[in-house]
């Protein structure tokens, strides 16, 4: 038996000798070390999102399949997941960039957060809003630095440093119109977050593709001729200007208790305080005024005529009282499609209810 084991000792020390004569070790021909591979754009992308989640929360992610790839500004709103929280990225230089975090995926951020772990409890399918954004604010910021970190050493991704949280979009629509029309660099994940218990969550994000930014080489045959001037650098100015802005007009407003607010019932009359209809205010849905103007009627609609700055400018002025229609001046009769139709209903405050609750 010892026999036995001494021939096998020799014999692997005769294989090691081989192995060690085929690299060509030696004095003057060192052995040669396996070369690592290059860091792949799935495996980058790995690190970067579990050292984003560890690092913020301790939460285990599990990444189940990572693809990398290139869509056209057409082909994004196609890549979006089913229901997910649409966040605008802000880059370097203005770039603009998209990021969609899937429902599961916020509601494991959200119970990390408030529970300190992930359940497997089936979640109530909701509209995701704005406040749902200002809790991912941290993780999307994290995620995007780590990307940018590890990105660096990848090749053909191009680099994506500099990226953070910019805005939070309700409606996928207008996301075509602030994007530029450009190649965009995407990177999909599907995701088991969480340890025990777990939810299988998605993540989109598409940057804009950086292209080649080294000169192009100088032909001898070139040198001679006018320099080209370099192109104009593209804004969102145009896309911006076209982009759909909802406004409010606003008549007057009335604080009420939390009572009489439950005892609201069809048909009840609110008591509004005096207002006049030659100061309508022009409001964004946060309550930014934009603009004041008189309240009326223009083809079957109501509307609103704004008041000119200047005017508002040089001082109060009492408002327009309205004559009656059979004293208005030819010029302002009914060539004047604007003019306020007001009806005794509106004088007593019927009307003007009605059409508070209608602005």
């Amino acid at each position: 038996m010892r026999f036995g084991m001494v021939m096998a000792q020799s014999g692997q020390a005769e294989l090691l000798k081989t192995l060690l004569r085929v690299r060509g070790r030696g004095a003057d021909n060192p052995a040669r070390l396996p070369q690592p591979q290059p860091l792949s754009p799935a495996r980058a992308a790995a690190n970067a999102v579990g050292r984003a989640a560890e690092r913020l929360y301790r939460l285990p992610v599990l990444p189940v399949d990572i693809t990398s790839g290139a869509a056209t500004l057409a082909e994004l709103p196609e890549l979006l997941p089913d229901q997910s929280l649409l966040i605008v990225l802000q880059g370097p230089g203005d770039q603009i960039g998209v990021m969609a975090l899937g429902f599961e995926t916020v509601t494991a951020l959200i119970e990390v957060q408030a529970l300190g772990r992930v359940t497997a409890r089936p979640a109530e399918r909701r509209r995701l809003t704005r406040s749902d954004a200002a809790i991912c604010v941290d993780f999307v910021n994290a995620l995007m630095s780590e990307l940018g970190t590890e990105m660096e050493q990848v090749e053909g991704f191009g680099p994506i440093q500099g990226y953070r949280y910019a805005t939070y979009l309700d409606d996928p629509r207008p996301l075509i119109l602030m994007l530029e029309d450009r190649p965009y660099r995407s990177l999909s994940f599907d995701l088991r977050l969480g340890g025990g218990e777990s939810r299988n969550g998605t993540i989109l994000i598409a940057v804009p593709h950086k292209a080649d930014l080294r000169p192009a080489p100088v032909h001898r045959s070139a040198v001679t001729q006018a320099p080209v001037p370099p192109p104009s650098q593209a804004t969102l100015a145009n896309a911006m200007a076209t982009a759909p802005v909802e406004v409010v007009g606003v008549l007057c407003r009335r604080t009420m208790t939390l009572g009489e607010l439950r005892a609201l019932v069809p048909g009840k009359l609110l008591a509004l305080p005096r207002v006049t209809l030659a100061e309508a205010r022009l409001e964004t849905r946060d309550g930014q005024l934009l603009a004041t103007g008189k309240l009326g009627e223009a083809e079957g609609c109501h509307a609103l005529r704004l008041h000119d700055p200047a005017r508002k400018a040089a001082g109060p002025q009492l408002g327009p009282i309205d004559p009656p229609a059979t004293m208005l001046p030819p010029d302002l009769g009914e060539a004047d499609p604007f003019r306020a139709r007001l009806t005794p209903e509106t004088e007593t405050g019927a009307g003007v209810t009605q059409q508070a609750l209608g602005a």
